[in-house]
Parts: C-alpha cells; sequence; structure tokens
C-alpha cells in the first residue's frame, strides 16, 4: 500500500500517504455508523458508497468499533454479500495512521493492512500502530499472535516476515513509519474496483493551460507573491485519469482562495458517473480539518498544514491498492 490509507501501482497508493501534518492540530475524521440494514455496493465498479460504512458482524464489527473508539474514521470502498473492503483513517497531531481491512460476509477478517507515520516523532507513530494492531488483532488473530508481531517489532529489523496461525505477515518498520500487511491462511483477498474517469491527461492538461497553467509533470501557476496552485494526475496509457491531486501553497489568504479554483478549475473539466459524489465530499470537508473516506469506489484524503506564514493544503483522489 500507501496511505491511504499509505500508497508503478503501489507508490502511487504510497503517494497519498505522505507525512503531511493536519490543519487543525489533534482534528479526527467524523465516524459513521457501524453498521447499517443491507450491504451496499458492488465490487466492480465501487458501487454507491459515498464515505458510509455497510453491514459488518464478527471479527469485522468488533475491530470497526474499536478503531472508531480510538479515533478512526471508517468507511468501505465496497460491501456486498460476497464480502467488504473497509478502511479507517485517523489524523492526531503530526500522526497520520490507518486500518485497512478485507472481511467475508460472516466478518471474517481475511486482509489487513495497518499503517502509522509520524515524521516528528518515532515513538508516537510505534504507540499509534500498537493501539490499532490490538484493536483489531486480538480478536482477529488472537493476543498470541499479536505479541509475535509486537516482539518483531522491538528487534528494530527494517523489514520481515512474521508468521502465524492465522497467515503470514509482512512488517516494515523504517523509521517515522510502522507498517504491517497480510492474509489469512487459505483465503483469496477480494478484486478491488477498477477506476478511471472519462477524461484523459491531454484532455485536462489542454483545458488548464487555457486556464494559464503550466503544463509539464504537473500543471501549476503562480499565487501571489510566492505561492502556487497545482493539478498533478495520472492515467496509463490510452485510458481515462486514475489519480488526481489539487494542491496550493503559499502565504494562508492565498491559499484559501487557490485551493478551491484549483477544484473548480479540475472539476471544471473532469467527466465520470462519479464526479458529483467527489465534489460534493470534498465541499462537505472544506473546514480546514484532515479527512479520508471512500467516496463512490474512490480513495479521497484531504491534509496540509499552516502556520501564520504558509499553508499548504492538498486533495488527493486515487483508486485503492491492496495486496497482502
Amino acid at each position: 500500500m500507501i496511505g491511504g490509507g499509505v500508497v508503478g501501482i503501489v507508490l502511487i497508493g504510497l503517494l497519498v500517504f505522505l507525512g503531511i501534518h493536519a490543519f487543525g492540530g489533534d482534528d479526527k475524521p467524523a465516524s459513521g455508523p457501524t453498521t447499517s440494514e443491507q450491504p451496499t455496493g458492488n465490487p466492480t465498479d465501487g458501487g454507491d458508497n459515498n464515505g458510509e460504512l455497510g453491514n459488518a458482524t464478527g471479527q469485522a464489527k468488533t475491530a470497526t468499533e474499536k478503531l472508531q473508539g480510538l479515533g478512526y474514521g471508517c468507511s468501505d470502498l465496497f460491501n456486498t454479500a460476497q464480502g467488504a473492503h473497509r478502511g479507517c483513517f485517523k489524523y492526531e497531531g503530526a500522526t497520520e495512521a490507518q486500518a485497512i481491512f478485507q472481511f467475508q460476509s460472516d466478518g471474517t477478517i481475511i486482509g489487513v493492512d495497518l499503517t502509522s507515520q509520524n515524521e516528528d516523532n518515532v515513538n508516537n507513530a510505534a504507540v499509534t500502530f500498537d493501539a490499532a494492531l490490538q484493536a483489531l488483532g486480538n480478536d482477529t488473530f488472537g493476543g498470541s499472535e499479536v505479541k509475535k508481531v509486537q516482539d518483531a517489532i522491538k528487534t528494530g529489523q527494517k523489514s520481515q516476515k512474521v508468521g502465524s496461525t492465522w497467515g503470514e505477515f509482512e512488517l516494515r518498520n523504517d523509521g517515522d513509519t510502522v507498517e504491517l500487511s497480510g492474509g489469512k491462511s487459505g483465503s483469496d483477498s477480494l478484486d478491488l474496483p477498477k477506476k478511471t474517469f472519462d477524461t484523459t491527461e491531454p484532455q485536462l492538461a489542454a483545458a488548464l493551460k487555457a486556464k494559464q497553467y503550466v503544463c509539464t509533470s504537473s500543471c501549476s501557476k503562480q499565487v501571489g507573491k510566492y505561492g502556487s496552485q497545482r493539478v498533478y494526475f495520472y492515467a496509463s496509457e490510452g485510458e481515462g485519469i486514475k489519480q488526481i491531486e489539487m494542491s496550493a501553497s503559499g502565504d494562508p489568504g492565498d491559499v484559501k482562495k487557490a485551493l478551491p479554483a484549483a477544484v473548480n478549475d479540475a472539476f471544471g473539466v473532469l467527466k465520470g458517473g462519479d464526479v458529483a459524489a467527489l465534489k460534493s465530499y470534498i465541499q462537505s470537508h472544506s473546514d480546514g480539518k484532515s479527512s479520508a473516506s471512500y467516496v463512490a469506489g474512490w480513495r479521497v484524503e484531504i491534509t496540509g498544514n499552516a502556520s501564520d506564514d504558509y499553508a499548504s493544503q492538498r486533495i488527493n483522489i486515487s483508486y485503492e491498492t491492496f495486496f497482502v
């Protein structure tokens, strides 16, 4: 992964989980309900989920409730009679964390990806990771298997495999980031929706150039004396855009105007059935607080930082990746 959320295609997933601090310090994304009456969505297209949670029982329900209790906001990429893909995201000060897992219709968790990152304080990243590991792992893997992971972290190795009765884990403990991924033995991960917009890279670049953007590896224009607003996008050859990032940096007053302008410029060109839902989510989360959610089968992250004389804000929309 990444992350989230934290990411070829894996590197793209990681880009959206870079260590950018939250706007407002210890702000947390709003948590949805743990369950709803009926499963929703279609794993081939992302379904109709717009940041909500579908049905969950057993291990998945327990893990979700415990993560929400730790301040994570959770949503489903899809949730069907065959199974679900759920992501729980947390922003607390300089710490960014995600707990992504797939589960079967009976709630049995079959794949996990836990990540915690803090560039300012390695210990805080480790503490956040351990809390999520116990919240999800004690009931899913068992306490003894959780301890195996904890003991492996203590060895200080940057990357290692950890065997367990549940399945095999891949552990990465690289300075400011701790990540654990793994799949349940005998279970196959659920396929993720392939998401693209109808708009291609050349079409979006041409439209932004007409709005006085300078386009090289991304499209940008100057804002104020030292700032900029930027639109980055990516697509496979001959396909529609599958990742887009809108950002602004510079004087806080300039950034406050520049980011909405970049969003309007990009969404004024983007075409596809998910555009309205994505823009609605972004507009409803324009309060300066960091958040992440699955919306219409896409992963959306809103992050940034600010001081008295400098601010940076970013919105990233990408298709999800999950390799365990």
